[in-house]
């Protein structure tokens, strides 16, 4: 009888041992090129048989931060190669006033080499699948991604998280990704009439926008839920889960399927 038993035992655990894990993958840091110099980046690659979509994951002003490594990692498990370049050169804060330092020591030119530089990386890795490359950053890299999807015509989908936005139709003109845009009603920074100027900029240019999202009783930065070990006063939980689910299904319209 207890032979009985520890054969039931073995074979209930079967099919637990033998199942797939889901949602792994694979995180390294990376050295990738960028004009003269070599710049660090934080690569995340969902476990199993590719070649998968990919995503340049655009770091906030705090820099490349666990949040930021964080996203990239939820993007992975979703199934795509996540890949977030150290645009500050290994330099990370919680502080605020350090925070406004750093990004005005950010040559913006050096900064879109820099997030070129990370798709050109994405495109020649045999786990991805080159011609379905998208970003998304958020705050200052929210602007950034929007910038890279302007000088880069071979990106099919731009997430522009409460970045800064360009309203004049003329300079929307080289834009070729779909857009889809997530931003706060009370953010004084970027604010929501200006949001809606570059919706209308966006639609009279005849570009694809998957939507320009307006949510209300958020600010600037709501998907972020830390300042570091600190809680963000900003961040509103149903919010940011609803920017999720809308930002992982337009992923999965414009760089998942066929």
């Amino acid at each position: 009888m207890r032979n009985l038993q520890r054969f039931c035992s073995a074979v209930l655990l079967l099919p637990l041992l033998a199942a797939p894990a889901l949602g792994q993958v694979v995180t390294k840091d990376i050295v990738l090129k960028s004009g003269d110099e070599e710049i660090k980046g934080f690569l995340a690659i969902p476990e199993g048989k590719g070649p998968f979509p990919a995503v340049v994951v655009i770091q906030e002003w705090w820099g490349l931060n666990d949040w930021i490594k964080d996203n990239a990692k939820r993007l992975a498990v979703k199934g795509y190669v996540a890949l977030a370049p150290d645009l500050y050169r290994g330099k990370v804060t919680d502080d605020m006033k350090v925070a406004a330092q750093l990004v005005k020591g950010l040559p913006p030119d050096r900064a879109l080499r820099d997030l070129q530089s990370a798709v050109a990386y994405l495109a020649h890795m045999k786990e991805v699948r080159k011609d379905r490359i998208g970003s998304i950053g958020w705050c200052m890299g929210g602007g950034y991604s929007l910038q890279l999807a302007l000088a880069n015509h071979t990106l099919k989908a731009c997430v522009v998280c409460y970045g800064r936005v360009i309203t004049d139709q003329d300079k929307l003109k080289p834009l070729a990704a779909r857009v889809l845009g997530i931003f706060g009603e009370e953010d004084k920074g970027i604010p929501a009439k200006s949001v809606r100027e570059f919706e209308k900029a966006l639609k009279d240019g005849k570009h694809k926008v998957e939507r320009i999202h307006i949510f209300a009783e958020a600010g600037h930065g709501f998907m972020r839920p830390t300042n570091g070990a600190s809680k963000n006063p900003a961040y509103r939980e149903n919010q940011a889960n609803q920017a999720w689910v809308e930002i992982e299904e337009f992923f999965a319209k414009t760089l998942a399927r066929k």
